[in-house]
């Protein structure tokens, strides 16, 4: 029966992927140079995780999307106050966040998931929390992957949905999000649309050289996790209601190398045997991207797991659920 749960997929740190804009150095005519395609970039929408292997476990990163429709009126003035400055570095003219960039939207996220772009759109959304930094933070000259929701708490898990979304950061402008950190409240400047390119569905922004970005904090915050079970963790929840921060009570998991993913199951339940709805804990947020204080090739049972549900897609391949933890307390063991 152990053999039935076994799948493997090595985490990536800082090769986390753009989106489907970039494709073995081929884009879309409509995207190509905004998403400056010659820097590279592998996969589609997802957040961490690398390889794949068969069975039952999955591994995974994000790729979302929103299926709501309508556009939002926006304001044209804004500022962003307070102090700290998240991001460094950086060629004269980019912009840095200390106030609304000229031609954005002010918009909340929940209005950017009802305006739902469709190509790249400048968005100013001032205020929002970090809830998950791939590898614990940027670095410069590679790949990052940051997670924004608009309010600290939420009721629920229908509270929470389409009030987040992801960052997706190339190489070339990762060094201006350096700093950024989980439980930072950021105001954030970028250019917002559904990924719909290789079968990705996903809502993000996009941050490249010619598409500039910028989140700049100005505070900081206690962003609280909803409850949620496995079976609610969807790819069509993340494709449609976004990202979430999340806990999940009593699972238990096959632990792997400190590296990869392994799925995970309702303690007492039988593992699921279907890849394409199990979902996978992932080290891809965590220093390091590796898992620490677990024992390789051991059935382990966790008191919960706390972390960014997000989905990881390989170019045109799987879409692969995964629960991001920001630090090993967040996935305590039985």
């Amino acid at each position: 029966m152990m053999s039935r749960f076994f799948s493997l997929r090595s985490s990536q740190k800082g090769a986390a992927s753009f989106g489907a804009i970039a494709t073995l150095g081929v884009c879309s005519a409509a995207l190509c140079l905004a998403a400056a395609c010659s820097s590279g970039g592998t996969g589609t929408g997802g957040t961490g995780g690398t390889g794949t292997t068969s069975s039952t476990s999955k591994t995974s990163s994000s790729t979302t999307g929103s299926s709501t429709t309508g556009s939002t009126t926006s304001s044209t003035t804004s500022s962003s106050s307070s102090s700290g400055q998240g991001g460094q570095g950086g060629a004269p003219g980019w912009p840095t966040c200390d106030t609304q960039p000229p031609g954005s939207a002010l918009k909340t996220l929940p209005q950017v998931w009802t305006d739902n772009p469709a190509s790249p759109t400048p968005e100013w959304i001032p205020g929002a929390y970090v809830i998950g930094v791939s590898g614990a933070g940027c670095v410069a000259n590679m790949s990052c992957q940051i997670f924004i929701q608009q309010d600290e708490t939420y009721a629920n898990l229908m509270a929470a949905q389409q009030h987040a979304i992801k960052i997706d950061i190339i190489p070339a402008a990762a060094v201006h999000f350096t700093g950024i950190a989980v439980g930072d409240k950021v105001d954030v400047y970028g250019q917002a649309f559904r990924d719909t390119q290789m079968g990705a569905n996903e809502l993000k922004i996009l941050v490249s050289p010619n598409l500039q970005g910028c989140a700049k904090k100005v505070g900081t915050g206690n962003p609280v996790p909803v409850a949620a079970t496995l079976d609610q963790l969807t790819v069509a929840l993340y494709e449609t209601q976004g990202p979430l921060l999340i806990t999940v009570p009593t699972v238990t998991g096959h632990v792997h190398m400190p590296t990869e993913t392994f799925a995970l199951w309702t303690t007492g339940q039988s593992p699921g045997m279907d890849i394409t709805k199990v979902t996978s804990l992932s080290p891809f947020f965590l220093s390091g991207g590796a898992f620490t204080g677990l024992t390789a090739d051991l059935i382990t049972q966790f008191q919960s797991v706390t972390g960014v549900f997000g989905i990881f897609f390989p170019q045109g391949g799987i879409k692969y659920e995964e629960i991001y933890i920001r630090s090993m307390a967040e996935a305590p063991v039985l």
